[in-house]
């Protein structure tokens, strides 16, 4: 294995950060300054026109963010900065951190295993600096071929505890985002022209427009204290406060209205800009994300500057981002995703055979819940004879599982239901109270894994560890217990919070989740169905059109079927083919 590390051009206003990674790449400023390898057995700095590429080719590389790294090099190769090289193999350390419960940056994760910061001052006097002065500096150099050792040593101190699956799911994730998804650019300009009229629109019905920012909250005090009424109390839309004060005063709601309007405009308007900046060559945009984005659950998040894990569902201005990630002609997009898999596992990993019965039965899973929590007994489906019982049973199923108390569990009902379950305080209270007494097997599992970790304590140990069913350990660091409770943190070095066995539960369940969607995932690529996105428990593939009934009967069938070390435990699937995400 040979480290490679490379320092590239930067700036405040031109950086990965600001731009996102294919946009700074394609920018005519682009260029690798120094490239720095190391092993124990060689080590190499120097201009990346004199990279040793005799020592590259068929060469495992590491490097810390290796889709930085190798998006760059090729970058480099094409415009001749460097000479073309073809290792074997990459493997990003900054990867193998994350999956150990280690800090994502090259600098604290180095500082976690072996007590050593790593500067980081000479590549802050890099911005704005001349190529030539920062490739022919000696102290640059010598941070370059730091940088890479600290690389080559967490490899090796990594490399024997990452399974070969992580490593799989890591070069998959580059893999992803390097395929894409296929963006109209025409129609994307369309939404972005009828937002910049719902902005200017909304921005017409303020007083204060041109003399104040639209979203101004003092200017909004202002204006109302100048009308004579004190200012709204809240600016939450859904906030019954905020509703009583448009009603009473209905002038001045036009503004709240306005505000609301181009709030929301205005950040539609930022995420199509972001697609039409990071369009490529290929008229496509790179789906990036964050392998092991939590580093307790394993789960990935958003990256690159656009969430994709946050696309809105919802249209806004009657515009949608999601008719502008359109199939090219002759190709669909075909997505899947499991059916309320969360649910289904908490239920699995506390032995509630009833509900899994019932379930694996093909009941309807919030149905399943209420028959089995005894609060429906009619022989009629639940959806169409007690739509409102079914409300209730979907809120304690998704918002209960986890400890929620009957405060939160107010906000969370009304939330998941879409506003159709509102619950007082007291009903909320009894819900809960409810709950835990008819599903006693998953109040058993908050307190077993509790007393899991004090068992870590009771041994004078500060890191405790639970493992999921296919033994993927959950590390919690610096554990102890203050004033009965549990504190820890999830990652190595970070701030320690107080834990719960419901929310020891919900990992356990998140990071379970997580490894029977990665082994769906491993399996869907090996079947050579390419997958381009997938977001939380849903995998999109792109096929031609005449393959998209297939393709979205593979999708399902891998979905619903569980690895071999969960048995007995019923998942589901569902899915469609569409032109458009």
């Amino acid at each position: 294995m040979l480290a490679f590390d490379l320092e590239t051009v930067w700036s405040g206003a031109y950086s990965v950060a600001r731009m996102g990674l294919d946009r700074y790449v394609k920018d005519p400023r682009f260029k690798v300054t120094l490239v720095s390898l190391w092993s124990p057995s060689f080590q190499w700095v120097g201009k990346p026109s004199d990279l040793p590429v005799e020592r590259l080719a068929g060469q495992d590389l590491c490097a810390h963010n290796a889709e930085f790294d190798s998006v760059c090099a090729r970058m480099a190769i094409a415009r001749g900065q460097m000479p073309a090289f073809s290792p074997a193999s990459w493997t990003c350390t900054a990867d193998m951190s994350v999956w150990h419960q280690y800090p994502r940056s090259l600098s604290a994760s180095f500082y976690e295993m072996f007590g050593t910061q790593l500067s980081k001052e000479a590549r802050d006097q890099m911005a704005g600096l001349d190529p030539e002065a920062i490739s022919s500096n000696p102290a640059f150099q010598e941070y370059a071929l730091l940088d890479s050792k600290a690389c080559w040593e967490l490899w090796n101190e990594f490399k024997d505890t990452w399974p070969e699956k992580e490593a799989l799911l890591s070069q998959l994730t580059r893999k992803i985002a390097s395929r894409g998804l296929p963006l109209d650019g025409p129609l994307c300009q369309k939404q972005i022209d009828a937002l910049d009229v719902a902005m200017l629109e909304a921005g017409k019905a303020l007083p204060w427009n041109g003399a104040a920012p639209i979203t101004s909250p003092s200017a909004l005090d202002d204006a109302c204290r100048l009308a004579g009424i004190d200012p709204p109390p809240s600016s939450n839309e859904d906030d019954p406060k905020l509703l009583r004060w448009k009603n009473k005063h209905p002038t001045q709601a036009v503004w709240v209205e306005a505000m609301t309007r181009y709030r929301k405009a205005n950040k539609a308007h930022k995420q199509f800009i972001g697609l039409i900046l990071r369009t490529r060559p290929d008229a496509r945009v790179s789906t990036r994300l964050k392998y092991c984005g939590a580093p307790h659950t394993g789960r990935w998040s958003g990256a690159g500057g656009l969430n994709f894990q946050a696309i809105p569902r919802a249209q806004v201005e009657g515009t949608s981002m999601k008719k502008c990630l359109a199939a090219p002609a002759g190709k669909v997009l075909v997505t899947a995703d499991l059916s309320q898999i969360e649910p289904r596992i908490l239920h699995w990993l506390a032995g509630d055979l009833e509900f899994l019965t019932l379930v694996g039965g093909g009941i309807d899973l919030y149905e399943a819940h209420g028959r089995a929590s005894g609060l429906y007994k009619e022989e009629e489906p639940m959806k169409d004879f007690a739509p409102d019982t079914r409300h209730l049973c979907k809120a304690r199923t998704l918002g209960l599982g986890y400890g929620c108390g009957a405060k939160r569990f107010v906000q969370v009902a009304h939330a998941l239901t879409g506003g159709a379950l509102t619950l007082s305080f007291a009903a909320a209270r009894n819900a809960v109270l409810e709950y835990r007494k008819q599903n006693k097997k998953v109040v058993k599992l908050w307190d077993q894994l509790e007393e899991a970790l004090r068992f870590f304590i009771q041994r004078d140990e500060d890191v405790g560890e639970i493992l999921t069913p296919n033994g993927k350990p959950i590390k919690y660091f610096d554990l102890s217990e203050k004033d009965g409770d549990l504190v820890a943190a999830v990652t190595k070095g970070d701030k320690t919070k107080r834990l719960f066995g419901g929310l020891l539960v919900e990992n356990l369940v998140q990071a379970t989740a997580r490894e029977i969607f990665a082994d769906a995932l491993l399996r869907l690529e090996a079947m050579g169905l390419p997958v381009c996105l997938h977001v939380h428990d849903s995998v999109t593939v792109e096929v031609a059109e005449a393959e998209g009934d297939a393709a979205l009967s593979a999708l399902v069938q891998v979905l619903s079927e569980p690895p071999a070390w969960a048995k007995g435990l019923p998942l589901a699937a569902e899915g469609e083919i569409k032109g458009h995400y």
